[in-house]
């Protein structure tokens, strides 16, 4: 246990990903020694009540002087807002750990997902400027499939099409969603549609398109997963093409990934690296080999949540692990495979990978 109490702020408490952050500190409370939680969010927001396990906490209105009085701020907030306050709270010494795009591609900045990248020297950085990127929601689930198998196999080109919740633009999304479909029902299943959160309809629909398009045609999410991808690989020249789409599900992204390696592979080698990988669930009973005992033994991560051949945003929502399913040969590439990816987009996609963040700093001695 952590030695000295820490003050934790949680600044866009009000939010979906706030309200995630909120959820998984009561979880860990004890183990991260918190002496206060506080928690702040724009004007509007301001005196609305939360309960924290016996207490009530009270939303502050954002006040740099009030935030930097935390050790530590989660940043769940769109990138304008992180880019005001995070610079002058950095150099106060607040650690401050952001889930917004803002310093994702400043090189200045470590980009973590802690399985992945995590670097031993980071902490003496960390000291200088503490400021800590999380990257998007797609990447973070992604890497964590990538990584292992690059290590074995050496990537060499990877093609994915993501599958995004509506919980990926926040309350609005969900709220849209559900207004859509109510409107189906009161109007014998014609859709009144109204432009507002999507430029389509996203009700019974699904849009091959995730925030804005850029001038080379990618979107601007297509761009991000891209970029992040290589950044915390540290592998600049792969060779990435991506697809986002927005489909019609509350929560939980899913990805399709194929990827063509260097080297040759077997599939029992490739579920043994991924089974090994912390924080990763294989879900695929057909693999005959799996049932084997001494497999069974090695490999921890293979799920036992009887999910069939195959897990869905449905069975992820709600759970910190990475779901694999649908592994299998590709004959696309020389050395192809295909898997299927899903997570719940509002956890490991965003308030626990910084969550997790945080307890790698206290681990490694930042507030020591």
């Amino acid at each position: 246990m952590l030695k000295k109490e820490l003050k934790i702020g949680i600044v866009g408490a009000t939010g979906m990903v706030g309200q995630k952050c909120l959820d998984l500190l009561q979880d860990d409370y004890e183990h991260f020694n918190v002496k206060n939680l506080r928690l702040f969010a724009r004007a509007s927001s301001a005196g609305r009540v939360f309960p924290f396990f016996e207490n009530d906490l009270v939303v502050e209105e954002y006040q740099l002087s009030e935030m930097s009085q935390c050790d530590v701020l989660f940043f769940a907030v769109d990138s304008e807002v992180s880019k005001k306050y995070i610079p002058e709270l950095s150099q106060k010494g607040v650690l401050c750990i952001d889930k917004s795009s803002a310093y994702r591609e400043n090189t200045e900045i470590p980009l973590i997902v802690p399985e992945v990248n995590w670097d031993e020297f980071l902490i003496e950085k960390l000291k200088k400027n503490p400021v800590i990127a999380c990257p998007n929601c797609c990447v973070i689930p992604l890497v964590m499939i990538l990584k292992p198998l690059h290590d074995e196999f050496i990537l060499k080109r990877v093609v994915i099409s993501t599958y995004q919740s509506v919980s990926g633009s926040g309350k609005i999304g969900c709220e849209t969603l559900a207004n859509e479909i109510q409107s189906s029902f009161e109007n014998d299943s014609v859709l009144l549609y109204e432009k507002s959160t999507y430029p389509k309809p996203i009700a019974f629909n699904v849009l091959p398109f995730v925030t804005s398009i850029l001038e080379n045609g990618d979107t601007d999410e297509e761009d991000k997963i891209k970029k992040e991808t290589k950044r915390i690989l540290n592998l600049e020249n792969l060779k990435i093409s991506a697809t986002s789409v927005r489909v019609p599900v509350y929560i939980g992204h899913s990805e399709s990934v194929t990827l063509e390696f260097e080297k040759k592979f077997d599939l029992e080698k490739v579920f043994k690296k991924l089974s090994k990988f912390p924080g990763v669930k294989i879900v695929c009973e057909h693999q005959s080999f799996l049932k084997n005992d001494d497999i069974q033994t090695e490999n921890e991560n293979i799920d036992e949540n009887n999910f069939g051949e195959f897990v869905s945003p449905y069975e992820a929502q709600g759970k910190n692990d990475i779901f694999v399913s649908r592994i299998r040969k590709t004959d696309v590439f020389e050395n192809g495979i295909s898997l299927w990816i899903v997570s719940d987009n509002l956890r490991k996609g965003a308030a626990l990978n910084a969550i997790q963040t945080l307890d790698k700093c206290v681990q490694n001695g930042f507030f020591n």
